[in-house]
């Protein structure tokens, strides 16, 4: 466990990070790492001199199950309540099943391919068992961190997956991202995956214009925003077609909070 800013912690769970948040009234955990992660991520609460129980908020960034992994064991053993982004709450609890992104370069379809064909094989041999899990808080509300007290602001940064969300800390003026960036080599760039990359484009000049100074991927170490570095075919428009699933997702989102 690092410390990113004050009060701001980078916690390495199973294959992505996780990053707690002191806030005056409980810790606020964002993201949960692959399922077994949670046992790492209460040693760390506990080297913070706080119990379980002092876990008040899991924000999920994105319903991948590199994010959303420990998140229902996690509740289990805190009592912590759950928030994301209603697009992404069917996923969470198991009405939808997660599929990846599409990659937008030749290796971004290596990665692709590779990581669907590694998570079916650990699912067919169980080394890998998702617990769904039940999303009380719908981070598009604007009183989801009213009960931590936490002066900040969820943030939809849609791109990577429809209903992604970026948590932004006023006062350190830190930018938890999720999926939205990765570091690679010093620099933080576009996803491998993503679902629009338009939107991806829009919502990392959100994060910045936001003035955020220091930038928490969920993949790879925390780099300050001026590390920024979007390839210039971001900028390319692209033409979206609605899916059917898609569609079937807004109407079941509308009712879901």
């Amino acid at each position: 466990m690092r410390e990113v800013a004050e009060g701001v912690y980078r916690v390495p769970a199973r294959a992505a990070n996780a990053y707690l948040v002191e806030a005056p009234r409980g810790l606020v955990l964002v993201d949960s790492g692959l399922p077994g992660s949670e046992k790492g991520i209460l040693k760390a609460i506990a080297k913070l001199g706080k119990k379980p129980s002092d876990l008040k908020l899991v924000l999920l960034t994105h319903r991948h199950l590199d994010h959303i992994g420990s998140a229902a064991a996690l509740k289990k053993r805190t009592g912590a309540k759950l928030a994301s982004h209603p697009f992404e709450k069917p996923y969470a609890a198991g009405t939808l099943v997660i599929q990846a992104p599409s990659a937008w370069s030749l290796y971004g379809k290596m990665v692709r391919k590779l990581t669907t064909l590694e998570y079916w094989t650990l699912k067919l041999f169980r080394i890998i068992k998702f617990q769904t899990a039940h999303v009380d808080l719908a981070t598009d509300e604007e009183s989801v961190l009213e009960e931590v007290g936490l002066d900040g602001s969820v943030v939809w940064t849609p791109g990577h997956t429809k209903g992604s969300v970026t948590l932004f800390l006023n006062q350190s003026s830190v930018a938890i991202v999720g999926d939205l960036l990765r570091a690679r080599r010093g620099r933080l760039v576009e996803p491998l995956l993503m679902e629009n990359i338009g939107q991806t484009e829009a919502s990392v000049k959100r994060v910045l214009d936001l003035g955020a100074q220091i930038i928490c991927p969920g993949h790879g170490k925390p780099l300050p925003a001026s590390r920024v570095r979007i390839e210039k075919r971001m900028a390319k428009p692209v033409v979206v077609v609605k899916k059917k699933e898609e569609e079937d997702l807004e109407e079941l989102a509308s009712g879901l909070f």
